[in-house]
């Protein structure tokens, strides 16, 4: 049994050397395969990502990671090309923190400061990732990330703030006092980042002379606003219009009776969808198209009696039904505003309106469809 055991032995331990040798030519020639692909990758990756072919770099990075796994150099250039695609990076930023990234970047910044940054490199090319240092790639990031951090085409979270001081070898820079042109951007980025409430105020009139049964009316708005970071602006709420004393009375079929009305106000619920043509952060322009639902007052009604019973005692109650004349409003509208303050705008908007008050069978009395009319409206 000894002899047994011994044999055993001495077998594992005569093939233990061609094992680890075999482990470590496999590891070798795995390495060698990434620094091959990570080579070739970054000849195309350079003039493409220059280009702004982000398609180009995605799918070049994909090469690079199936080869090689993920790296910080693939995560930062992912970044990178998410912050020019305006998607959204907080995942991104935190797991390349998570991941001990941002160190190893640190690292990288410094060991290319040393006169022997190439012998350096050569030492130990896994370390970086097979990528050298002060490789055109790593010039080419550092001046996106500067770009970035210099125009107001891009309105950057802080996170991505930080980040791009890191990518662009310039922390020491964070602590810098923004000048006030970069502050007021950036206040007007987060107010915008909220929905509002719009107050309107103003007149509509007729658009022409015919059937003006409705003539310059003020009117008043109330509506709530989706947040103006996003291309397209939302508002619902409801719009009174007190029609003026001299407007014309108007006749109303009721129960096959012809009756003498005067519609002393309208109110449509509704809302309006609009485009962001313009935003410079202080101005915005919005063309408009809404669609509401309006009645409008005669001041006529049916008496209504209800009968109640409660156990052995009866009695009614009696109210009114109005009769309100019903039609929908149909809305184009051009909207500018201007920012004041924290969330503040204050704005004009002149509309057409489209309201075919005859839809509604009931109104004998012709009444013209066209409208105009200009609102003053503040956004807090």
């Amino acid at each position: 049994m000894t002899k047994i055991l011994t044999f055993f032995l001495f077998i594992q331990f005569a093939f233990l050397p061609i094992y680890t040798q075999a482990k470590v030519e496999g590891v070798t020639v795995e390495m060698q395969d990434c620094e091959q692909v990570t080579h070739m990758a970054l000849q195309k990756l350079v003039p493409a990502f220059q280009k702004n072919d982000l398609e180009s770099v995605e799918s070049i990075l994909n090469t690079i990671q199936s080869t090689c796994g993920e790296s910080e150099f693939t995560v930062r250039i992912r970044i990178l090309c998410a912050v020019i695609e305006h998607k959204l990076t907080e995942k991104m930023i935190d797991e390349y923190i998570i991941k001990g990234y941002k160190g190893k970047l640190e690292r990288r910044w410094k060991y290319s400061m040393q006169e022997k940054y190439a012998q350096i490199y050569q030492d130990d090319k896994a370390i970086f990732d097979f990528v050298p240092l002060k490789h055109p790639i790593d010039l080419l990031a550092k001046a996106k990330a500067v770009a970035l951090l210099n125009t107001e085409s891009y309105i950057l979270t802080e996170q991505e703030e930080s980040i791009m001081h890191l990518f662009a070898n310039q922390e020491s820079q964070k602590a810098v006092l923004q000048p006030p042109a970069r502050k007021a951007v950036r206040s007007a980025y987060i107010n915008k980042q909220r929905g509002g409430v719009s107050i309107y105020a103003g007149a509509e009139l007729p658009w022409t002379g015919i059937y003006p049964l409705f003539k310059t009316s003020p009117t008043l708005g109330m509506f709530f606003s989706t947040k103006l970071s996003n291309p397209v602006l939302v508002e619902l709420g409801f719009k009174l219009r007190f029609n003026t004393p001299q407007n014309e009375d108007l006749e109303y079929l009721s129960h096959d009776e012809i009756e003498i009305a005067h519609a002393d106000f309208s109110m449509g619920v509704g809302g309006t969808v609009g485009l962001k043509a313009f935003d410079n952060n202080k101005i915005i322009i919005s063309p408009k198209l809404g669609l509401f639902w309006e009645q409008s007052d005669t001041g006529l009604g049916e008496l209504v009696t209800t009968y109640y019973e409660d156990g052995d005692e009866s009695y009614e109650e009696e109210s009114v039904d109005p009769y309100n004349i019903n039609t929908m409003r149909t809305t184009i509208a051009l909207a500018v505003m201007r920012h004041l303050v924290g969330r503040t705008y204050i704005g004009l908007e002149g509309a057409y309106h489209f309201v075919p008050y005859n839809w509604d069978k009931h109104l004998v009395t012709r009444v013209q469809p066209h409208y105009g009319s200009l609102q003053l409206f503040f956004r807090f």
